[in-house]
């Protein structure tokens, strides 16, 4: 059986509370100072942001979003195991109301989600699924930014290991400098506000 270890939350209303993280090969969740640094850069982004945390885990990363002043976390996760923990950490810090889970295979979502899109999508995929540019996390953020999951003038951000070759942005995406700690980067993906 794994163990459970915890995270803190390093910002905003819940900063020092903790998150339960189930050990093991289930859950890699993002180390705490990638967390931090990600979280600076979205500072202003992320204030009534509406999010999509995807490969959920935990739920820290859109916990912390709502630590930080995002309206609304959809946090997309199926392991019944990791599930478990996810809807304690939720009901411990008080964010029920402002999380949702979606019990869903991440790489079977369809191309249009169930509502409005989202400002910020956070991926944070396990990393033996990655196997280069065609491989399906790369495939998975093309569908979630190019299609209506990512609002005009939203920014999606992928954790992805340093060694990976990475895909480009679909057209009607830029990618912003990213940024390296150690054997995982960041990826910035932003979309372009409407012109009407």
């Amino acid at each position: 059986m794994s163990r459970k270890g915890s995270i803190r939350l390093s910002s905003g209303h819940l900063k020092g509370k903790s998150v339960q993280v189930l050990e093991g090969l289930a859950v890699r969740p993002m180390r705490t100072r990638v967390r931090e640094a990600l979280f600076n850069r979205l500072q202003n982004q992320i204030l009534s942001a509406r999010v999509l945390d995807v490969f959920a885990g935990s739920g820290a990363l859109g916990i912390e979003a709502i630590s930080r002043g995002a309206r609304q976390s959809i946090l997309i996760e199926k392991n019944k195991d990791v599930l478990e923990i996810l809807k304690a950490n939720l009901r411990k810090l008080g964010v029920e109301a402002q999380c949702k889970i979606m019990v869903k295979d991440a790489y079977r979502l369809r191309p249009n989600p169930p509502g409005s899109g989202f400002d910020v999508i956070l991926l944070d995929p396990p990393f033996p699924d990655y196997s280069g540019p065609q491989s399906k996390p790369w495939t998975l953020a093309t569908q979630l930014a190019s299609g209506a999951w990512l609002n005009a003038g939203g920014l999606l951000i992928m954790e992805y290991p340093s060694r990976e070759e990475i895909a480009a942005p679909p057209p009607g995406l830029e990618a912003q400098e990213g940024r390296r700690y150690g054997d995982t980067s960041l990826i910035f993906w932003s979309k372009a506000k409407s012109s009407s």
